[in-house]
């Protein structure tokens, strides 16, 4: 092996070891991220590999919604070919779906929403250009407003109810972005995400529970709940 390539297999694996994870350390080596959930190293010829830092797999039971969002999908990984939506993009379609959509009642708010926490859960490079698109578009108040002033229900639907859809929209981006979570933590959400832990509702329960424990993940969340707020939240289940 040439001098020039085992230079270069070094740089290599000194990029990969200065990285905190395996999705950090694929970045950098401008390979999909994805790859880190199936593999230790990658290959570089006879002999030499790149050891890849060991994987994060945090217990979603703990840690809530701050589990971390998946990488791009692989088939989406041509950044000219399936660009991220930019800023005004992201933010018309936001206020179309929160404003326009909800008001007109084009469809079902349960659904709308829905399709707002799809998108805010799709993957970690779109994720955060969806959530500043819906805090700009007012969505901390539509929030608010949306639990406050519950969708009447019907027999036809199926599916969660607009309220279980606000708990986790709150939770999983409180969970996920520090952005977000300090917007959030200032317009009072967190005290709809405790209210939420004392539903009627099973399942609005468990996903205000998964929100709580995504909030407290990190140090913003655990300035604002005690732990008798915590506990007193968790044994109301």
């Amino acid at each position: 092996m040439s001098t020039e390539a085992q230079e270069a297999i070094a740089e290599l694996k000194q990029l990969a070891a200065s990285a905190a994870t395996r999705e950090e350390a694929l970045g950098h080596l401008k390979l999909w991220e994805g790859w880190g959930r199936y593999h230790g190293s990658i290959a570089l010829g006879p002999g030499e590999e790149i050891i890849l830092p060991e994987p994060e797999d945090p217990d979603p039971d703990t840690v809530g919604f701050a589990y971390p969002l998946p990488p791009l999908e692989f088939g989406l990984r041509n950044r000219k070919k399936y660009p991220p939506p930019s800023d005004e993009e992201a933010f018309r379609e936001m206020f179309k779906l929160l404003h326009y959509v909800c008001k007109e009642q084009l469809f079902r708010r349960s659904y709308v929403l829905s399709v707002v926490y799809n998108l805010i859960n799709g993957n970690r490079r779109d994720s955060p250009v969806w959530q500043a698109a819906l805090i700009k578009a007012g969505g901390s108040k539509k929030l608010l407003d949306f639990w406050n002033e519950a969708e009447a229900e019907s027999e036809e639907d199926e599916g969660y109810s607009d309220r279980y859809w606000v708990i986790a929209i709150t939770g999983r981006m409180m969970g996920t972005c520090r952005e977000s979570r300090v917007r959030f933590i200032r317009d009072g959400l967190v005290q709809l995400i405790l209210e939420a832990t004392k539903d009627d509702d099973d399942e609005i329960r468990d996903c205000a529970v998964c929100g709580l424990k995504g909030l407290i993940h990190h140090p913003e969340g655990r300035e604002v709940v005690s732990y008798k707020t915590l506990i007193d939240a968790l044994s109301s289940r």
